[in-house]
């Protein structure tokens, strides 16, 4: 099931999945949603967790994003580009500052626990999602978490979760 980000109830705590930070750090027709949302959080009327690996996620899109921006680089090659020349990445900053903003907003970092890989090999297997789509479902699951704010549609197909999208 799918719902309207904007239209979340007061006192819910929901997931937060990488593309709702990514669209708040970049320009996008959805980044007025994600920030709304996460304001909400900061200033207590909604809960807020995320994980450790969606965080990774998060800063690893906004260093590329960064690096196309800065460098001019095609995005079909940055990583390789990037991995080619690392002196680049020590100029790239930008990424960092974003990422630790997700403190401020409110937002508890859960970890990740070889536990948490365990279930999320069999919620690949059985549901087909992709391994970092299935460790925020497995570290949802073992916070008893049913609401997730996330843009990937294929999250609403896993029984038990309410998937809340940003709209325009």
């Amino acid at each position: 099931m799918t719902n309207d980000l904007a239209t979340v109830p007061s006192g819910q705590h929901l997931f937060i999945d990488a593309n709702i930070c990514i669209y708040h750090f970049t320009q996008s027709p959805l980044t007025a949603a994600c920030t709304a949302l996460l304001q909400r959080v900061e200033m207590g009327n909604l809960v807020g967790s995320t994980s450790v690996v969606t965080l990774a996620e998060v800063s690893h899109r906004l260093m590329l994003l960064e690096a196309i921006h800065v460098f001019g680089l095609v995005p079909r090659t940055a990583v390789r580009y990037l991995k080619e020349h690392p002196d680049l990445v020590t100029q790239l900053s930008q990424y960092r500052v974003a990422t630790e903003a997700v403190a401020t907003f409110n937002v508890t970092v859960e970890p990740v626990t070889p536990e948490h890989f365990r279930a999320a090999q069999q919620l690949c297997a059985r549901h087909g999602l992709l391994t970092n789509d299935a460790l925020l479902v497995a570290v949802m699951q073992s916070l008893a978490l049913t609401d997730l704010a996330s843009n990937d549609s294929d999250l609403a197909t896993v029984p038990g979760l309410t998937l809340w999208q940003p709209r325009p």
